[in-house]
């Protein structure tokens, strides 16, 4: 894995990738000013189950892998709460994208793990249904695969395909240095 820059914002990612593999907008960090940057971890869940997630945090690695877990588009539960939230950070996970639901809110903020999700809800998930782990998912328009790069902050998720990383940097790049060239142009005429 390459190093992240510190420069590197959701808005340069669609940048480089030509507005490609931009998550829903209305999946939102539950704390604003949050940014995440790193390899995805995908899951699919089933509806309102998130068995799932159990099944990762038994059986997987997540160190500085960022959790991304499709399937609750449709869902009316919670994805994760509070309990999991700070079993993924205890595992080392650096965040989470969900296109579902959040329960205990209050706890994730305090636990300062960085998630996008649709939005909260009281309602538990079931725990029958075992899921994907590893196998290509979909959000939105976007396929997702294990190892591909999540850049998250307040504008939105922006999902770089493994297979294109170095394309993507050096495309981001060259956008930043232009526009912080551009910025100093016009700092110069205050």
């Amino acid at each position: 894995m390459v190093e992240i820059p510190d420069w590197l914002s959701a808005t340069l990612a669609s940048d480089a990738a030509e507005g490609q593999n931009v998550l829903p907008l209305e999946l939102r960090p539950i704390i604003p000013g949050t940014r995440v940057v790193g390899p995805a971890l995908v899951v699919l869940a089933s509806q309102d189950d998130n068995q799932v997630i159990r099944h990762v945090l038994a059986e997987t690695s997540l160190s500085g892998q960022v959790l991304v877990v499709s399937g609750h588009g449709r869902s009316t539960a919670a994805t994760i709460g509070g309990l999991i939230a700070l079993e993924l950070k205890q595992k080392g996970c650096p965040g989470v994208i969900t296109d579902g639901l959040v329960r205990d809110s209050a706890e994730i903020r305090a636990l300062d793990l960085p998630v996008w999700c649709r939005g909260f809800t009281p309602m538990a998930s079931n725990k029958a249904n075992p899921g994907v782990i590893g196998s290509p998912i979909r959000i939105g328009n976007a396929i997702i695969h294990s190892g591909d790069l999540v850049i998250a902050d307040d504008d939105g998720v922006v999902i770089w395909p493994s297979e294109r990383l170095d394309e993507y940097f050096y495309k981001a790049k060259r956008r930043f240095d232009s526009d912080q060239e551009r910025l100093r142009r016009l700092r110069s005429h205050d």
